[in-house]
């Protein structure tokens, strides 16, 4: 008994790592691991009702999130040097993990039925979001600065990708312009970055985890094909030039499918795991 619960303990840390990395990873959302790993529903309970849910599920969540931090501070640090040492690379092998998802995302998004609304929503916050995109990269040059309010800012968004499966905030900061800067403070235990990105996380988590468990309860399908429409959005804004040698663009393209191709082996491993974890729940 205490071997299995040892056992137990060291894999909520694991997963706990696996989501920590998927949230740093552009590409990669948080909140699909998180449900991917069945700690999705304890961690949505828990932030909408504290009380209640940290009665059932503190002796767990204290495990995940250890691992959370080590995933998410650990993996910061190599981001960042990956994107140093060839921007452009990276960035594909990154578009190509996107691309790899999208097929899951889809058939999740379809899970309570696909209704004409439900591909209205998906088109029209494609369009909307390269539209807003569009304008502030090439008519107001919007960047996020390194300051505390762009690091509240950066806090936001990771809250967002922890309960809104699909959602991936790290593809955002990349297009803003301070992915690099935020996951080197983080690897560097900068409490400057830590702090205000920790506070704005938090708050974000704890004001709109009960409303987005509303939202997705009410509205799963138009919800969930628009979080699609909005990821290939981004997806397509942060695919870097191609207007270069054709080695690089063979490169690139190789990128792209090495992403793509670990992204599909990625998410049959965790169907399996999935799988797994109900088989055992019955």
């Amino acid at each position: 008994m205490k071997k299995n619960k040892i056992l137990q303990i060291i894999m909520w840390i694991v997963q706990g790592c696996i989501v920590g990395i998927g949230a740093i990873l552009p590409g990669v959302s948080g909140g699909t691991l998180c449900y991917v790993f069945g700690i999705y529903d304890p961690l949505l309970e828990t932030l909408s009702n504290p009380i209640k849910g940290l009665k059932k599920y503190w002796f767990m969540l204290i495990f995940v999130m250890l691992g959370v931090g080590v995933g998410f501070v650990g993996f910061a640090g190599v981001t960042n040097w990956l994107l140093g040492l060839n921007e452009g690379v990276v960035l594909c092998v990154f578009v190509g993990l996107i691309a790899g998802t999208l097929p899951e995302l889809w058939r999740d998004a379809g899970e309570q039925g696909r209704g004409k609304a439900s591909i209205v929503s998906m088109i029209v916050s494609f369009a909307a979001i390269s539209a807003v995109f569009f304008v502030f990269k090439n008519v107001w040059h919007l960047t996020i600065q390194p300051n505390f309010v762009g690091w509240l800012l950066c806090g936001l968004l990771w809250g967002l990708s922890f309960i809104v499966p699909g959602f991936s905030s790290s593809t955002l900061l990349l297009f803003f312009g301070i992915y690099e800067k935020m996951s080197e403070g983080i690897s560097h235990l900068d409490f400057g970055v830590l702090i205000p990105l920790g506070i704005a996380m938090l708050a974000t988590l704890l004001l709109f985890s009960r409303l987005m468990k509303l939202v997705f309860s009410k509205y799963h399908s138009i919800v969930s094909h628009c979080v699609l429409g909005f990821v290939v959005a981004t997806t397509l804004m942060i695919l870097p030039s191609f207007n270069t040698s054709l080695i690089n663009i063979f490169i690139y393209i190789f990128c792209i499918i090495c992403g793509c191709a670990a992204s599909i082996l990625l998410s049959k491993a965790f169907d399996k795991i999935r799988g797994a974890s109900e088989n055992g729940a019955r």
